[in-house]
């Protein structure tokens, strides 16, 4: 079964409307319509709050969606791609910066281009990767 058939049954095992779950939840009753309809899914910290507002574990709550499953993992990986995109280009920023100041040095210079070189080189690996 998937989620969100499992979320419309047990938000009618409860006795509850959608709009009462959707005042409990803070969100609007079509996003509750969405959930039970699979048409979009919860985030992480939702499901929790519903697992524990029906008295399900989080095991029978998920079991057998796993199209929701990949959704949460491709998020996760998005994410993490983020934040290493983000560092890659923050040091871009220092290698530039130490090319500008040690040009005097040669060899330090040629490292710190080698260096810069891969770190742009990552961060369009990374660009590509998340579109």
């Amino acid at each position: 079964m998937i989620i969100g058939e499992q979320l419309r049954q047990a938000r009618m095992t409860a006795g509850m409307s959608q709009e009462q779950l959707a005042e409990m939840m803070a969100v609007s009753r079509q996003t509750i319509s969405n959930w039970e309809n699979s048409r979009s899914y919860p985030d992480v910290e939702r499901v929790m709050r519903l697992a524990e507002l029906y008295h399900l574990s989080l095991d029978e709550l998920l079991r057998g969606d796993q199209q929701m499953v990949r959704s949460w993992v491709s998020a996760t990986n998005t994410a993490k791609t983020g934040k290493l995109l983000a560092l890659l280009l923050l040091l871009n920023l220092i290698w530039t910066g130490g090319i500008i100041i040690f040009s005097q040095i040669v060899w330090l210079t040629v490292v710190l281009l080698l260096l810069l070189v891969g770190c742009i080189a990552g961060a369009f690996y990374l660009v590509i990767k998340l579109i």
